[in-house]
């Protein structure tokens, strides 16, 4: 029985016939996966600053060099780690190139806001805490006109008061939440 021996680092080309050369053989893509994809990701998370971004930047370049070499079968050589650093690299310039690109097109169709936009004051706001800072009985009355807009009569049929009641604690609410907010006059005219 004959046994096949196998050496990984020669290979015999036959393009000339008659001619026999001997060239270095490109290591197994396999085993440079293997061996360098750690290596990869490492430099792709700190050339990203993310760790899933560098894997995708090192698969990616692992990718363009396997491609490569489906072309041009000498293209990677052992060491594989240069040529694999200097490609995932360049990927990262690139990319970062690009995004960089596509930051400043969208930076031509921004458009400052208008100048009538009305930016709101913090203090005017915080209705919620002004709210809270009245008694129970005036807060019920300002919520139920101002933000449920019932009526007075609506209100006082709510609340078991009179509408004279009711009239008295909305002129109370808007002097104090007037005082709160730091409005001018009593916010509003009486009803």
């Amino acid at each position: 029985m004959r046994t096949a021996v196998i050496f990984p680092a020669m290979r015999i080309s036959r393009g000339d016939p008659g001619v026999d050369r001997v060239e270095t053989a490109a290591p197994d893509l396999d085993a440079v996966y293997r061996s360098e994809i750690r290596r990869m990701i490492g430099l792709g998370s700190v050339l990203t600053g993310s760790r899933s971004a560098g894997e995708d930047l090192a698969h990616d370049a692992l990718l363009l060099v396997l491609r490569r070499a489906e072309r041009e079968p000498g293209y990677v050589r052992s060491p594989a780690w240069p040529l694999l650093r200097t490609v995932l690299v360049r990927l990262a310039i690139q990319r970062r190139r690009s995004i960089a690109r596509e930051s400043r097109r969208l930076a031509h169709f921004w458009e400052p806001p208008d100048s009538e936009w009305w930016d709101p004051d913090p203090a005017l706001i915080d209705w919620h805490a002004a709210l809270g800072a009245l008694p129970p009985r005036t807060r019920a009355c300002a919520v139920l006109f101002y933000g449920e807009d019932l009526s007075i009569a609506d209100v006082a049929r709510e609340l078991g008061c009179s509408p004279r009641t009711v009239e008295h604690n909305l002129h109370s609410a808007r002097d104090k939440l007037s005082a709160v907010l730091g409005l001018a006059g009593d916010g509003e005219a009486a009803p």
